[in-house]
């Protein structure tokens, strides 16, 4: 996977989470999702700026708050929770 298209998953993943629960929602989960999809985006903008990937856990949103309701949101999580895996590894 190149850094451009993982950047481009990230970016239609923050979208779909607007288009799943409005842009004030305060609902905590998807407040900490929102964070985290901007913190990765940045990160992969930055490359120097990755020392909280390790804290990113997305995946478990992903399981415990979307799969019943919103399972594309879900998938979609699971996704960049691959490509954060990645990018602690240093390959992407």
């Amino acid at each position: 996977m190149t850094k451009d298209k993982a950047i481009d998953i990230v970016v239609y993943t923050l979208e779909k989470s607007f288009e799943i629960l409005q842009n004030n929602s305060t609902w905590q989960p998807i407040v900490s999702v929102r964070n985290q999809l901007k913190y990765i985006l940045e990160a992969l903008r930055n490359e120097n700026d990755r020392f909280k990937l390790n804290e990113i856990n997305i995946g478990l949103y992903a399981v415990r708050e979307f799969e019943n309701d919103y399972n594309d949101f879900a998938d979609r999580l699971h996704e960049v929770s691959g490509i954060c895996r990645l990018m602690i590894k240093g390959k992407l």
